[in-house]
């Protein structure tokens, strides 16, 4: 998925070891000889048994929530979950001593390249949650419509392979083969003889050998064999996984497969990777944000394993898969967790660090981007990807374009994957502007357009719709907005008045965020953001915000614009710059405009200036540079609209900006 496309706008699992009470019970030392009265005893303890197998079926035999409810415990920690799984698997196999065979070069070590802990007095980014989210195994949601749920004939032998029960007739005769036969019935048949060869126990040159025992404290069903369990598994996740490698794949029955599986086998960490790609599929297929919400929760599930996970490359593709969904969605704080897996693990590869700074990006906390990228190139010097980070955060954070520039430069003319991206180019055209060198960020423009990335060498926004009419200026007429323009025009006094008692009282308007200021003062103040009210300025705003809510809903409900009120102090310049979509308009109302002759703006190659009272409307995905060469105050309002030629169904489906 392209980089750009993502830059737009939790899982504690509680699975903890199933104490499921067992049918059978420790088989008791059998004599040669029974008395009547010892029979007798025993028919009674037969229906005291019986009743309690009853009760303990009752039981096991329940709904789903049963099943759910004997995950109760809930790791509050990554370590106490991974301690989990860890625990499973211990339970089934011996530990193997394993000889670490390092490749690291020797004046490289883990603990040199791993993070640098945050300290007291950085910024530490605030990650809402842990990786995981809590649901049901229980509960597994059945994705196949207007199907029943059947029990195939193989999960009928497998319940009866691990199914006890008692049976209800009287052990009444002293006879030591029927009384054997009896109480086989009841509690199971005792171990037969490993191989056919084996000799017989009554022999009196036979040594027996002590036979494999169970995990300290594990129940009877833990000294099934290990491996007839595993092949079991294993065969019905290629059952399982048919569904979705035949020529018609149905993800929807897998799913249901899949569920099973993880209920029955949690501690198989590939039962929760074949359920995240199932419902990655699926979401796919029917573009539901809902199903890869939980294709995301599977991953994190599989991804929580670690290292009890042997192979690297499929750890790997999990986790990068994952954070490419947690992108998609707008999760990028999540997304930091499942970056931090991926370093701990792939420590030599600087790609995981720059994934990371990529993330930080997204969420525009440049004073990470740059400490991220800083400490890679204290290990990667020469790393392009991390000196184009860098060099952004740099520009962004010191407005010392001097200094970014050779970071800038060197990555994008190294030309390796990850460099050539339209925000690079953007970046870098800016610094060179911001130098004087028109000619070179000229350059830097055109072969951004050659790329694809910007539409126009004068069009340089990132978020595209494609075959929208494009002009730097509007009339407003074309816009199909006329009425709704007018009717603000028509107030424009009122809507001046209580700018200006809002501009005096200090700490209303806020200074401008985007590092676009060259020189001077210049504040906003927003009512609408992303096609949200902001409800406390509003309040404060009565009289413009009931406008602009009463006739102007493609004011109100755009999502990739804003509405606010601009202040402009004497002697300032607004950089060069474009906005980031091609998808809005944007209207100026002139509210103070002193000295129009000293005022103007430069949109592409056309200059406009205010006047109070009027409005102009313009495309401000084209580059446009602002002036104010007077002495007083310049006041208008802002009002950015849908682009007229989108759809109504294209505007709700578009996210904010």
């Amino acid at each position: 998925m392209n980089q750009e496309a993502c830059m737009r706008r939790r899982l504690t699992i509680a699975s903890a070891e199933d104490h499921i009470p067992d049918d059978d019970e420790e088989l008791p030392p059998l004599d040669d000889e029974y008395s009547e009265e010892e029979i007798e005893i025993e028919e009674e303890i037969e229906v005291e048994i019986s009743d309690i197998d009853e009760a303990a079926d009752g039981v096991e035999g329940g709904s789903d929530d049963n099943v759910a409810a004997s995950h109760s415990y809930v790791p509050e920690t990554f370590e106490q979950l991974s301690a989990q799984y860890k625990s499973k698997q211990e339970a089934q196999q011996e530990p193997k001593e394993i000889t670490a065979v390092s490749t690291a070069a020797p004046t490289k070590t883990r603990e040199q390249i791993s993070t640098p802990k945050t300290s007291a007095s950085d910024p530490e980014p605030t990650v809402s949650t842990d990786i995981y989210v809590e649901y049901e195994d229980g509960a597994a949601e059945d994705y196949a419509q207007d199907e029943n749920d059947e029990i195939t004939d193989e999960e009928d032998e497998i319940d009866d392979d691990y199914g006890y029960e008692l049976e209800e007739g009287d052990i009444s005769d002293v006879d030591d083969t029927e009384l054997m036969n009896r109480l086989e019935a009841k509690y199971g048949r005792l171990p037969a003889k490993e191989y056919e060869s084996d000799a017989d126990s009554d022999d009196p040159t036979w040594t027996q050998i002590k036979p494999k025992e169970a995990a300290p404290g594990a129940g009877p069903k833990a000294k099934l064999n290990t491996d007839d369990d595993d092949d079991l598994f294993e065969a019905e996740l290629r059952k399982a996984n048919a569904e979705m490698i035949r020529e018609n794949p149905n993800p929807a029955n897998a799913l249901r497969a899949f569920n099973n599986l993880i209920i029955k086998y949690t501690h198989k960490s590939s039962a929760h990777l074949a359920r995240a790609r199932a419902l990655e599929q699926l979401a796919e297929i029917r573009q539901s944000n809902e199903i890869l919400e939980q294709a995301i929760d599977s991953y994190k599930r599989y991804l929580a394993f670690a290292e009890l996970i042997s192979d690297d490359g499929e750890f790997r593709a999990a986790g990068e898969r994952c954070i490419e969904h947690l992108r998609f969605m707008g999760y990028q704080q999540q997304a930091v967790a499942i970056h931090e897996l991926l370093i701990d693990r792939f420590w030599e590869e600087p790609q995981q660090r720059n994934q990371l700074t990529l993330t930080y990006l997204m969420i525009n906390n440049l004073e990470l981007v740059r400490r991220t990228a800083g400490n890679t190139l204290k290990i990667w010097p020469q790393d392009a990807l991390a000196q184009l980070y860098y060099g952004l955060a740099v520009k962004q954070l010191d407005r010392d374009y001097a200094r970014a520039l050779p970071y800038l430069k060197y990555g994008m003319e190294s030309g390796l994957r990850g460099t050539q991206e339209g925000f690079f180019y953007l970046a870098l055209g800016e610094t060179l502007q911001r130098l004087g060198k028109q000619s070179e960020a000229l350059a830097v423009y055109e072969r951004g357009v050659e790329k694809q990335f910007f539409p126009s060498v004068y069009q340089r926004a990132l978020y595209n719709e494609p075959h929208l009419r494009a002009q730097p200026f509007w009339d407003v007429a074309e816009t199909g907005y006329a009425e709704s323009f007018e009717k603000l025009q028509r107030n424009w006094s009122a809507i001046r008045d209580e700018a200006l008692a809002l501009l005096n009282h200090h700490g209303n308007f806020q200074e401008e965020t985007e590092q676009l200021r060259d020189t001077g003062d210049w504040t906003q103040y927003e009512l609408y953001a992303q096609g949200q009210r902001v409800g406390r300025n509003c309040q404060r705003a009565p009289i413009t915000c009931a406008l602009l809510a009463g006739f102007f809903p493609a004011a109100t409900s755009c999502r990739r614009g804003q509405v606010k009120f601009s202040a402009m102090r004497a002697q300032t310049h607004v950089w060069p710059h474009c906005g980031p979509t091609n998808c809005r308009l944007r209207a100026h109302l002139g509210l103070v405009t002193p000295e129009p002759q000293l005022t103007s703006l430069r949109v592409a190659e056309q200059l406009r200036t205010w006047q109070a009272g009027e409005l102009f409307i313009f495309d401000d995905s084209f580059e446009h540079e602002v002036w104010h060469n007077g002495t007083e105050l310049r006041l208008v309002l802002i009002v950015d609209v849908w682009h007229p030629d989108l759809t109504a169904d294209q505007r709700l489906s578009m996210s904010e900006i």
